[in-house]
């Protein structure tokens, strides 16, 4: 007994279908004498004739049309189980994965999420904040496909010797804050050089672009042996609230204090020459190394923020 196939329940509902064994035949991209073997394959493992084969035409008998109804179910099961399966695939090919800092997640992707969104509406994003190092890692392991970050010696050199390519897509500005004591005036000043008490101080994780990024500017600042470390926080939201409870000051992105410095809710702590810039980059790996949706991410990028380079 032949087993059953299921090229053989296809070449059953051809034939239902044309009504021919020769242009069910052509349908299946088969010989006639083949596609009839195979009829009579399927006839014998149903034990039982499946067609009538007239001079004009072909048409099923009753059995072959209770065998029709049921390849029809079975191949119906099939065909949605085999969508399923490859749903997990399909969805990553029709994914872009970003690694982001926490502070940049909320303030500058939203932008650009929504601005390639008017191109690709139907494109997906996944979104996995995590710390600078991490961040590095996985766009280099492959994990992710694009990488959001502050440009910073630090990170040059973590990705030194790789081929990426990166966007610059937005600046923001660190700025000394603190809760006013009266309009205008911070509680806490920055200190300058040449004595005086200590000051509170919020400072960021060790982790964060942002620590580092401060860390490489603040001894040409302040005096930092005048700083007194508080609170260390790996989110800059952790940090702007508690310099709203008045635990001390903090470098805070002007993207997140700009509405409390003009409602008078927050003071500088400093002039704006204490003030750190900060640029933001997008990298990704070499078109070689990353999928087609990628590059066409790429692309649109490009059309909004200018030509790539590499690092």
């Amino acid at each position: 007994m032949h087993e059953l196939n299921v090229k053989l329940l296809q070449d059953l509902q051809a034939l239902a279908e044309t009504g021919s064994l020769y242009k069910a035949a052509e349908r299946r991209h088969i010989t006639h004498p083949a596609f009839g073997r195979r009829i009579r394959a399927l006839e014998e493992w149903a034990g039982t004739p499946l067609v009538e084969r007239g001079h004009q035409s072909t048409t099923l008998t009753p059995a072959g049309k209770t065998l029709l109804a049921s390849a029809h179910e079975v191949l119906s099961i099939l065909e949605q189980t085999h969508s399923l399966l490859q749903r997990p695939r399909r969805a990553r090919d029709e994914t872009i994965t970003i690694a982001a800092g926490r502070t940049l997640s909320h303030t500058v992707l939203p932008a650009s999420i929504a601005a390639i969104k008017q191109a690709m509406p139907h494109l997906c994003w996944k979104v996995i904040t995590t710390s600078l190092d991490y961040g590095v890692d996985m766009l280099l392991q492959g994990k992710v496909d694009l990488l959001l970050c502050h440009a910073q010696p630090s990170i040059e050199s973590s990705l030194q010797g790789h081929d990426l390519t990166y966007l610059p897509v937005g600046q923001d500005t660190l700025i000394p804050v603190s809760i006013p004591l009266v309009a205008q005036l911070p509680k806490y000043a920055l200190p300058g050089h040449g004595g005086g008490p200590l000051v509170p101080f919020l400072s960021y994780a060790q982790s964060m672009s942002l620590g580092k990024i401060l860390r490489s500017h603040i001894h040409a600042l302040c005096d930092t042996s005048r700083l007194r470390t508080v609170c260390e926080a790996d989110l800059a939201d952790s940090l702007h609230a508690m310099v709203h409870q008045g635990l001390g000051l903090a470098w805070l992105p002007q993207t997140l204090v700009q509405s409390d410095l003009a409602q008078g809710r927050l003071a500088r702590a400093a002039g704006a020459d204490k003030d750190v810039p900060l640029h933001v980059r997008l990298y990704k790996r070499t078109t070689e190394q990353t999928k087609p949706l990628t590059s066409k991410v790429w692309s649109s990028l490009e059309n909004l923020y200018g030509r790539s380079q590499r690092s």
